[in-house]
């Protein structure tokens, strides 16, 4: 008689893990969607143009594609550095963000009052009018109609930061007589002028010189 009643405990110990099995709920959604900003982060933009906000995309492992909502606020009118957060949530109430530093610089326009020291410090000025302008994909490229007083000297610099830039590396053919010229350097960018400054190294011909351009409106 006993192990009888064993066996029917047994039993009834395994049909309630069966049955608690069985109605066990799925495992809950805790995975966040992912955020990825389109485009230039950080995005450069002309003071005084309009922003148009690239937006970002979201994805999530269960819902598959999110919207991602878009606060902040860019005043082109000032200089400065503007945050953009995105947001996208899952229909858990997972929630991921990612956020766009949006940089408003003034450096488009003619700078009338360019000083080129050849070799830099000590050596010859000329002055020159040279056209910049901030190419329009966010990049933070910027295009010169010509470099170191060079007719078609066509060069172009990058800005890392609100007061900073680099001069890349690159070979423009330019100059009288012409010649294949080699710049790279770096500078800065000043909104109280406006001015911007750039220190760079010029090779022509396996000689190099270093020189300043400082430009002013």
């Amino acid at each position: 008689m006993k192990k009888q009643i064993l066996s029917i405990g047994a039993f009834a110990l395994l049909s309630l893990a069966l049955v608690t099995s069985g109605c066990k709920k799925e495992d809950a959604d805790t995975t966040a969607p992912s955020v990825a900003v389109v485009g230039s982060n950080p995005y450069y933009i002309q003071k005084g143009t309009t922003w148009s906000d690239p937006g970002a995309t979201a994805t999530d492992d269960v819902d598959g594609s999110l919207a991602a909502s878009a606060s902040g606020t860019v005043t082109t009118s000032t200089v400065g550095g503007y945050t953009v957060t995105y947001t996208a949530t899952d229909a858990a109430g997972n929630v991921d963000t990612k956020t766009r530093t949006v940089n408003v610089v003034d450096v488009d326009g003619y700078f009338a009052t360019a000083v080129d020291v050849s070799p830099f410090p000590g050596g010859t000025v000329s002055t020159y009018n040279e056209t910049m302008h901030l190419v329009t994909d966010g990049s933070g490229k910027v295009n010169l109609t010509k470099f170191g007083d060079y007719v078609s000297g066509s060069v172009y610099f990058n800005l890392t930061g609100l007061s900073t830039l680099s001069v890349p590396s690159q070979t423009v053919t330019c100059g009288s007589p012409s010649a294949s010229r080699m710049f790279s350097g770096s500078g800065t960018l000043s909104s109280s002028a406006p001015q911007v400054t750039i220190t760079f190294d010029e090779t022509t011909g396996g000689t190099t010189i270093h020189s300043q351009d400082a430009y002013t409106r």
